[in-house]
């Protein structure tokens, strides 16, 4: 006996189907730091662009996940890109910070943060932070 199988769907529009049904999305965050000139580093010290998810403040520190790191050069403005996939919209903090033990990592109450801000991102969307930072 010899089966013959039916698709009432043509393949291309399945296939179309599968593509859009994705379900991941992504956050893509552009930062941008704009440096001010007032001797807190060294241009040699390691300094590092951080992405929370949460809000970072002065006084309590993180309230959430360290998403990643990005070695930056002090002094020098420039946009820095993060891509994420993640469902989540949220507050998302950029910070940067002085490295004081060369770790490539943030330690809470050992690295100074040099400057921060937080802006609300849409998860499938774009979100861009404008930095100051001080050296």
């Amino acid at each position: 006996m010899k089966l013959k199988f039916y698709f009432p769907f043509r393949i291309p529009i399945v296939i179309s189907l599968l593509i859009f049904c994705s379900c991941e999305s992504f956050l893509d965050i552009k930062v941008g730091i704009l440096w001010n000139d007032d001797p807190h580093v060294s241009q040699s010290d390691s300094v590092y662009l951080g992405i929370l998810q949460g809000k970072w403040d002065s006084e309590s520190g993180f309230d959430s996940v360290l998403l990643d790191t990005a070695e930056v050069l002090v002094g020098v403005n420039r946009c820095y890109c993060f891509s994420f996939n993640t469902d989540d919209s949220d507050n998302y903090t950029a910070f940067i910070f002085y490295d004081s033990n060369g770790n490539g990592q943030y330690d809470d109450g050992y690295d100074s943060v040099l400057g921060y801000k937080y802006n609300y991102g849409e998860s499938g969307g774009d979100l861009e932070i404008s930095l100051s930072a001080y050296y």
